[in-house]
């Protein structure tokens, strides 16, 4: 992964995990409060080397993922595009957009 995708991957979480508040606002429930809570710094970093590496972010977005797919009615491990429309909302939400 080169350095210009990694910064990406980083201003993503990053801005996923600033939304606070306003996201939350926008909760169903405990599931935004569980995303939240697995987008967290803290959550994010394993080894508590007070950096987030390549498979801790994609970890962190497996589990995003696995959290939506039920939900969404994904059949198997392949979203329709619909579903993953539903997903990037999902994340747009968090990052204010």
């Amino acid at each position: 992964m080169t350095a210009k995708k990694m910064a990406g991957c980083i201003a993503l979480a990053v801005s996923l995990m600033s939304a606070g508040p306003a996201f939350a606002a926008g909760a169903e429930g405990n599931h935004w409060e569980t995303f939240l809570k697995l987008t967290a710094m803290k959550a994010i970093d394993k080894n508590s080397d007070g950096m987030v590496s390549r498979q801790e972010y994609m970890d962190m977005m497996a589990k995003a993922w696995d959290m939506n797919a039920g939900k969404m009615g994904v059949k198997g491990d392949k979203m329709t595009p619909e579903q993953f429309k539903q997903f990037q909302n999902y994340f747009m939400a968090g990052a204010g957009g």
